[in-house]
């Protein structure tokens, strides 16, 4: 049996769990609260697979601790309500009802507040809810919400719990009852990658495939994991890169015949990785191709932002900036220099996002059909 090394935020551990044992492999290492899975990351222990927060795992491969084509988004998990399994659900669709939940449990159970994404956001949410210091005393605090689940589990009274779905899921005795209310809500999105000191890193891709693969795109979502994700494409992409790209100049009436989109996008592997730049896809729950990114070197110094696109129906979702991140901690990683990139004067929420990251305008005319804006970013700087 391949035993790999896991550093991984608790709410991935089910699904590692259930994906090993159809893989014949050995899940070690560490499954709980993303900043002490983090800090131990950074201290050197031994690690294969690390799972963290996208935003984490952004600065990873950045700073070529983790490798950025072996990298991509499990899905995003909702931070929800739960109780025992044998217990009557509580209404908590709105603040009242949350807070009236709250105030009726005679313990509240949830993850560490100060290194866990859930029970950070939990912590606030008390507060927001201004009955923090009316359940202090109630409060059940532990290492991970796993290991909270589990211990709600065994209680008796009346308890409640907060923590992330995928780790209500996985635990037996306890149910979800519903994600915090809006307002009150949080989704993070967790992301997987091979870590770049991993002592088997042929066993390493090989089960980073499988928890990355669109087929197991179920499991997932039974899991907990939903929305659109992250990920390096293939060749097998093209198609639908193509297609995005092109609905998308049409919306720009901007002219490129299919034929100029098929030389320039229909083999992604041969135009941007192998000359050693990437191109990333964001594929939404169906498994269409809803939004792209390619970095395109220009020279060992230099490299181009080409072909970022979103879907118009998933737009204002975030999904542009972390797009950007991820194709921006690539580059960083090859230690590309510079940044380039052209874009139309009519794009302005994207010219908006672009200098929310960093890019500045420059005065270097645009050679794309369509463009008449190059923007650049010093990837030396923070920025």
């Amino acid at each position: 049996m391949t035993r790999l090394e896991f550093l991984s935020g608790g709410a991935a551990h089910g699904l590692v769990r259930a994906l090993a044992a159809q893989a014949n492999v050995e899940a070690a290492g560490h499954f709980g609260a993303v900043g002490a899975m983090r800090e131990r990351f950074l201290a050197g222990e031994p690690c294969d697979i690390v799972i963290l927060t996208h935003a984490q795992l952004m600065q990873l491969c950045a700073e070529e601790r983790a490798e950025p084509r072996m990298c991509a988004d499990l899905g995003a998990v909702a931070t929800c309500v739960a109780v025992r399994a044998q217990d009557d659900q509580p209404s908590v669709r709105d603040a009242d009802g949350l807070r009236a939940a709250l105030l009726a449990a005679d313990a509240i159970y949830f993850p560490d507040p100060a290194k866990a994404t859930a029970g950070i956001h939990f912590a606030k949410v008390l507060e927001q809810l201004g009955i923090a210091a009316e359940v202090e005393e109630r409060l059940r605090v532990f290492p991970n919400g796993s290991t909270a689940m589990a211990q709600m589990a065994r209680a008796g009274g009346h308890p409640v719990g907060c923590t992330q779905a995928t780790e209500i899921l996985a635990t037996a005795g306890v149910k979800l009852v519903a994600p915090l209310p809006r307002g009150l809500d949080l989704s993070t999105v967790y992301t997987a990658a091979v870590s770049r000191a991993a002592r088997d890193p042929v066993a390493a891709g090989r089960f980073f495939e499988l928890l990355a693969d669109d087929a197991a795109a179920p499991r997932r979502a039974k899991a907990g994991f939903e929305g659109v994700r992250l990920r390096p494409a293939m060749n097998r992409d093209a198609r639908g890169v193509v297609d995005l790209v092109a609905a998308g100049l049409a919306q720009l009436r901007i002219g490129r015949s299919r034929e100029q989109l098929d030389r320039d996008l229909g083999d992604l592997e041969r135009i941007f990785v192998a000359p050693g730049g990437t191109f990333d896809v964001a594929v939404a729950p169906d498994g269409r191709i809803v939004g792209c990114a390619g970095v395109e070197v220009l020279d060992a110094s230099a490299c181009r932002l080409r072909a970022m696109y979103v879907d118009a129906a998933y737009r204002r979702q975030g999904l542009a900036r972390r797009l950007l991140e991820r194709v921006t901690a690539f580059a960083r990683s090859r230690r590309f220099e510079r940044m380039e990139l052209e874009t139309a004067s009519s794009m302005r929420a994207a010219q908006s996002l672009y200098a929310a990251a960093g890019f500045r305008e420059t005065a270097e005319p645009a050679c794309t059909a369509g463009c008449d804006l190059s923007f650049a970013r010093d990837l030396r700087s923070a920025t």
